[in-house]
């Protein structure tokens, strides 16, 4: 009598054991692969930060470097924030890579192209107010960087400078 009833205590724990370990496979299993993907997913992401585009430009020696200045002041008008009208006035600088393989080629090209440089530049600062041009200078600087290296289909212009600028 004792051996049926220790082996039906046994029976039972190995039939709980079998129920639980379905549990964990079926419920606690799925939710920890959707957490590892989404921690997997995150650090992807932060990776993605870490190997910021800037690290050619900090590959550049000074050296390397040559400015081509639009010699015209350029008077801009921006969006309206108020009843006046508000201007930025600035001179432009282009920084060139001058060991990237595209610049023998294409730095001829900047002078032929400064009405369409200048017109990208005056496009983008259109889109903005007074106070939201002096918040947001180096955001219009990338964008303007971004146009200008898209119309080369080339990336040895590495940076745009606004000497001077004026906001009224």
């Amino acid at each position: 009598m004792k051996k049926n009833i220790l082996t039906i205590i046994i029976l039972a724990m190995a039939l709980i054991n079998v129920v639980l370990s379905a549990v964990i496979i079926f419920v606690i299993v799925p939710t920890s692969n959707k957490t590892n993907n989404l921690v997997s997913k995150v650090a992807q992401i932060i990776d993605l930060e870490l190997e910021s585009p800037d690290a050619d430009q900090a590959q550049i020696s000074v050296s390397d470097i040559e400015t081509y200045d639009i010699e015209e002041k350029l008077t801009i008008n921006l969006k309206k924030s108020d009843s006046k009208n508000h201007y930025a006035i600035l001179y432009v600088a282009l920084s060139i890579n001058k060991k990237h393989k595209d610049t023998v080629t294409l730095q001829p090209l900047i002078q032929e192209n400064e009405t369409i440089i200048k017109e990208m530049i005056r496009d983008e600062f259109t889109k903005y107010t007074i106070d939201e041009v002096d918040a947001n200078k180096n955001a219009i600087k990338d964008r303007i960087l971004a146009r200008i290296q898209e119309y080369f289909e080339s990336d040895f212009i590495i940076n745009v400078s606004f000497g001077n600028l004026i906001l009224e």
